[in-house]
């Protein structure tokens, strides 16, 4: 049974009032059994731990791609609204944007031309971060009433606190600069923020992080909750960003060794293994079997069951935990709408006029329209092989699918058509039937774009069925990585490129490149001093995309106040609605570097004391 994140608790549940009347004139008098404070709040330890929850459940959702699909579909249609963890995972940056039509240019991120100080998804993703950061506090403060309880689990639980506390400001430091640091729980109400600097707000969440390491244990108690693996690997992000920000090389120095002590608990899954590649298995599961002969490791780094450190999987090191359709109904908790939200709905797409029949052909207008043979694909033009029932509120850029595989990197794993589908052409009556589309041959090339088994489950199997008719949609039990060593990898490749050592830093990165069965291996000539940060930003598209948090990689790579080049030259090449569908123009360039301080919040200062906006905002 998984127990992280299926109850979201607050301090603030409403108490029953029990209101006693001695005489009709007392009618009015309110005299509650209890009042709700610290002092009752935390009595017993599972009151505690109810307050973690809240914070693992926040962080969750600010990884979740729009966790309630219903909150981020405002903000999809041009409205208000929307989830801050879709805007954090790249939407709109050089790898993530809407689904490549015109239609839905005008809501786009990257048509920077819309955006300004008061879109909706800046205040969400400022809000979100600072609940987060309020809820760590609250469970520091709520340890200090807790009696009777031994001072290991007090510990325990102010190490998990403090690392959310740390990361929450370690996102807001590459996304916003520096900001208002609340560095403990207070009731004190007031009237204005003043921002810290940035390197401040690096220095706080690296002090945080650096005090959960050092209180988190070696290993999980249970599947989902924190150990210092965690710590370090965001200590690690924490100091590259700092190195850049201060220009100290030290901070270098210091995510190496962040990193290392990551590498020392986890390491790279370089065989198959888990639920999907035994083949002696004989299991089905909705009539597919579980043994995938075409699969391949990276394929099952991401199989319903294969997540966990408990499963085997020594990569994993912060798992966000998802129900199964029986453990969300009876107990609640954040589901992945990856179906929904994720993903290009082919049935929309449509051939170009050389490639349409007559009607009295039978054919229809697009590759996965009609004439789809259901004893192969169930489920028609919403199948599981073409990604299930999306409402195509996501997808990827053509520097996912397409540009960073080209040439001598063609040859790779993660290229596979297992992990990487170009869909072929299911219409039964169509002459190229079976045969992969191209750009070329749809009417909208840009909405094209392949399917991702990390966010995409290409069969029939481990899909949970019980979805209102709609089958292929919500990811039930389909868990989450919010950190797998993968990344520190490249962590660590990055600090040491920062620090002048390109050899070691494509040795590290080769580690990545080895287990994808590259044919290209790198060397110190694709990491020169001066662009060589392209090539660690292709190597994350490679092994991340969908799942690295990519704008504040972005945002990291200048000093506040500082031309961001590198965000600059991502944006300007690759992003959808600058690059591919080219409704900014890009001659107009790019004034910001950093996301702006969002205008509800500057407002919320007294007039005495203004917060000053980041700089291209104004």
């Amino acid at each position: 049974m998984k127990k992280i994140v299926y109850f979201t608790l607050g301090l603030a549940s409403c108490l029953s009032l029990l209101v006693a009347c001695s005489k009709d004139e007392d009618f009015l008098k309110e005299t509650p059994k209890t009042i709700y404070t610290f002092e009752t709040a935390f009595q017993k330890p599972t009151q505690l731990d109810a307050a973690l929850v809240k914070c693992y459940s926040d962080f969750y959702r600010l990884h979740s791609w729009g966790t309630n699909v219903w909150e981020e579909l405002p903000a999809f249609i041009g409205g208000g609204g929307g989830s801050a963890s879709t805007l954090l995972a790249g939407y709109g940056a050089d790898v993530h944007d809407e689904d490549g039509s015109y239609a839905h240019a005008g809501s786009s991120f990257s048509n920077l031309a819309m955006i300004n100080p008061t879109y909706s998804r800046f205040l969400a993703l400022w809000n979100q971060l600072y609940e987060l950061a309020a809820a760590a506090n609250v469970s520091i403060r709520g340890t200090e009433e807790l009696k009777d309880v031994p001072e290991d689990e007090k510990a325990y639980a102010v190490a998990q606190a403090k690392f959310f506390l740390g990361w929450a400001y370690l996102r807001l430091g590459e996304c916003f600069g520096g900001v208002p640091i609340i560095r403990e729980f207070t009731t004190d109400i007031a009237k204005y923020y003043d921002r810290e600097s940035r390197e401040d707000t690096y220095a706080f969440a690296i002090e945080c992080l650096k005090a959960a390491a050092d209180g988190l244990p070696d290993t999980q108690r249970e599947d989902g909750r924190l150990t210092k693996s965690a710590a370090y690997h965001y200590l690690a992000e924490a100091y590259l960003a700092q190195g850049v920000e201060t220009g100290n090389a030290q901070n270098y120095t210091d995510a190496v060794t962040a990193a290392d002590k990551v590498l020392e608990k986890h390491h790279l899954m370089t065989s198959r293994f888990g639920v999907r590649a035994d083949a002696a298995d004989p299991g089905k599961s909705n009539g597919v079997p579980n043994y995938r002969p075409d699969g391949n490791v990276f394929y099952d780094l991401f199989q319903i069951g294969n997540y966990n450190q408990s499963a085997g999987n020594a990569e994993a090191i912060l798992v966000l935990q998802t129900p199964t359709y029986e453990e969300q109904f009876n107990n609640g908790g954040r589901i992945f709408n990856l179906g929904n939200a994720t993903g290009q709905p082919y049935k929309d797409l449509v051939w170009k006029e050389e490639y349409k029949l007559p009607m009295e052909s039978g054919a229809g207008p697009g590759p996965w329209s009609t004439n789809i043979d259901a004893s192969q694909h169930p489920s028609g033009s919403v199948c599981a092989y073409l990604g299930g029932q999306t409402w195509g509120m996501y997808g990827s850029t053509p520097y996912v699918d397409d540009y960073v595989w080209e040439g001598k990197y063609a040859d790779d794993m993660r290229n596979a058509e297992i992990n990487l589908c170009h869909p072929v052409v299911l219409d039964t009556k169509h002459p190229m039937f079976g045969q992969i589309v191209t750009r070329e041959m749809i009417s909208e090339p840009t909405r094209l774009m392949r399917v991702s088994a990390k966010v995409k489950m290409q069969d029939e199997w481990g899909w949970d069925l019980n979805n209102q008719g709609q089958p292929y949609s919500t990811e039930y039990g389909r868990d989450w990585y919010a950190a797998r060593c993968a990344e520190t990898i490249l962590f660590k490749a990055e600090a040491q490129w920062r620090s002048g050592n390109a050899a070691a830093a494509a040795e590290t990165i080769n580690e990545l490149r080895r287990r994808a069965q590259c044919s290209y291996m790198l060397t110190a000539a694709d990491l020169p001093a001066t662009d060589g940060i392209y090539t660690i930003l292709a190597e994350r598209t490679r092994e991340l995309s969908w799942e690295e948090h990519r704008w504040p990689q972005l945002l990291r790579m200048a000093k506040a106040g500082t031309e961001n080049v590198v965000m600059h030259h991502q944006l300007l090449n690759y992003a959808m609605y600058i690059a591919e569908v080219p409704i900014y123009d890009a001659a107009r360039g790019i004034s910001w570097s950093l996301f702006p301080i969002p205008q509800q919040i500057i407002q919320g200062n007294d007039a005495e004391h203004p917060m000053k906006q980041n700089d291209g905002w104004n």
